[in-house]
């Protein structure tokens, strides 16, 4: 037959006392996991880590703006380097003089093919522009001296 032995069985008779017995319960556990992970990433690092990649982050962005700021800026220097080229080589090409490069306009080779062609009928030769008065010896205005030049081409037309 069996014997009966007193059992140490007690039973949890208020929340009170349950709720003291799974405190130290998940304290065990706590200390039981911190020494299986330790040398590890703690929490607190992992928050240090986070708040670094996000500003590597934020810091990459910026650059990243300022990158494309660049690459817009380059870009539109290098438009206006080969529009200018441009413009030389046809003025070049119709006869103008280097003085008159700055007054032909357009966007592509063919309006500024037009362009200087047309501005080559107005002007004749392309001669350059006088930049001092022959007779007084002051200097003139590139502006005003081209206007007169293209109206004796009229006149004498």
């Amino acid at each position: 037959m069996l014997e009966t032995t007193e059992s140490t069985f007690k039973a949890i008779e208020t929340q009170e006392e349950l709720d003291n017995i799974v405190k130290e319960r998940l304290k065990r556990e706590r200390e039981a996991t911190n020494k299986r992970y330790e040398g590890w990433i703690s929490p607190s690092d992992h928050q240090k880590a986070l708040e670094e990649a996000k500003q590597t982050l934020e810091e990459y962005k910026k650059a990243r703006e300022t990158d494309a700021r660049t690459i817009e800026d380059l870009t539109a220097k290098n438009t206006a380097y080969e529009t200018a080229s441009l413009k030389s080589r046809i003025a070049h090409e119709v006869g103008l003089s280097h003085e008159w490069i700055g007054r032909i306009s357009g966007e592509d080779e063919q309006s500024i093919r037009a362009d200087a062609e047309s501005l080559k009928k107005l002007v004749g030769n392309g001669a350059p522009l006088p930049t001092k008065n022959p007779e007084s010896g002051e200097k003139l205005d590139p502006s005003k001296t081209a206007f007169k030049s293209v109206l004796s081409a009229i006149k004498n037309d």
